[in-house]
């Protein structure tokens, strides 16, 4: 795989690294051209010329990733110069550190109808997005191709523990019969948004059951149900376009105020 073939991947995976790319080049230095992609622990794939050259980099790529921040930096390759780096070639080299940041992340806890029409509303936005399931038939690339991740697991609490959910996670939960389950893991993490698809009756049944079973009303007024903009939704799709609707609302506000509840 070309390394640009990879800094695609990457990005389409919404990973989080950094991109080096030598952009000038002046008198004697290990290599004119060159890229590398640094992971956030310093592992690298590609190279800028090796030596303390790459040496250097690398380090500025892990601080770029941990900053957020992309940057250009230069070093004189001669130990004798005023902020010279320890080498004998004499001449410049400049990197631009061009940093790719993970985004937020639709999380799809169910491979259904809801689900399908939520991925392609996803791929149109293009936010990226990873979809669990208990069910093999069910969450499976041809279901799912541009999904980041596909978590399959008949026990559906460790297929939400393999989501990796964290404070970009937007997760929606739209499972055939497993959305206690799901609501249980997803509350143990700061998930930006949790939004379950549910009858008020099965809803108010849910929170309270977890309420008696210690969960605090702090955690549980996290959870937004009725999921979704009140558009008196009714297909499959309006219903998507419903939930996609409030999670962007949700990610526009400055200052969000607590989703909507269910009188419990």
């Amino acid at each position: 795989m070309l390394l640009m073939e990879k800094v695609a991947m990457l990005n389409r995976q919404n990973e989080t690294f950094a991109l080096a790319m030598i952009i000038e080049s002046r008198g004697s230095t290990p290599s004119h051209v060159g890229k590398m992609i640094v992971s956030p622990d310093g592992t690298i794939e590609g190279t800028v010329g090796g030596g303390l050259v790459e040496y250097f980099v690398i380090d500025e790529c892990v601080q770029a990733i941990q900053k957020g921040k992309s940057k250009i930096v230069e070093y004189k390759l001669n130990k004798h110069a005023k902020d010279g780096i320890q080498m004998n070639c004499g001449g410049i080299v400049r990197v631009f550190i061009e940093v790719y940041k993970s985004r937020p992340e639709l999380v799809l806890a169910g491979a259904g109808h809801v689900a399908i029409a939520l991925s392609k509303l996803a791929d149109f936005l293009e936010i990226p997005y990873r979809v669990v399931d208990d069910r093999e038939g069910y969450c499976t690339r041809e279901r799912f191709p541009n999904a980041t991740r596909l978590i399959v697991d008949e026990d559906i609490g460790k297929a939400t523990l393999a989501a990796n959910l964290n404070e970009k996670s937007y997760l929606v939960i739209v499972t055939k019969d497993q959305d206690e389950i799901v609501l249980k893991t997803a509350l143990q993490f700061p998930c930006s948004y949790i939004g379950m698809l549910a009858s008020k009756r099965k809803a108010i049944q849910i929170l309270q059951k977890l309420k008696e079973e210690g969960f605090s009303e702090e955690l549980l007024e996290r959870v937004s149900s009725p999921i979704g903009v009140d558009i008196n939704s009714e297909t499959t799709q309006e219903i998507a376009i419903s939930i996609i609707g409030e999670i962007i609302k949700l990610s526009k506000e400055t200052n969000p105020i607590k989703v909507k509840q269910l009188n419990r």
